[in-house]
């Protein structure tokens, strides 16, 4: 599975945030009905520009990658120069919950030490 769609890529990057829906609609004070509409394959959009800025900044992503697939995905200056940004950002979206986390918990022990 490729992430050609922006609810794949917002998806992945939600997952790789370690951030649960309900906890992305408390933070960004949405619904959660409207934060898995993001995620859901009929392909709803946040409605403002506002929204759309935010959940990437929450998301560490930068809007060209959520919009059009394009890179940099990740807004950190570390990750912009990435040659393997894109295939990482793939690789997550073919990974189960639990390798999802497994990469968040490496990720977060590699970031934090």
């Amino acid at each position: 599975m490729h992430m050609t769609s922006r609810n794949q890529r917002v998806r992945a990057a939600r997952q790789m945030a370690g951030l649960s829906i309900k906890e992305v609609a408390q933070q960004l004070g949405k619904s959660i009905s409207t934060v898995h509409g993001w995620e859901s394959e009929d392909g709803r959009t946040p409605r403002s520009m506002e929204d759309l800025v935010s959940m990437c900044q929450l998301y560490g992503i930068t809007a060209d990658w959520y919009l059009e697939g394009r890179e940099p995905a990740l807004r950190h200056s570390v990750y912009n120069h990435c040659p393997h940004t894109g295939v990482i950002m793939a690789s997550l979206g073919k990974m189960d919950a639990i390798q999802r986390e497994a990469v968040a918990q490496l990720v977060a022990a590699i970031v934090l030490n």
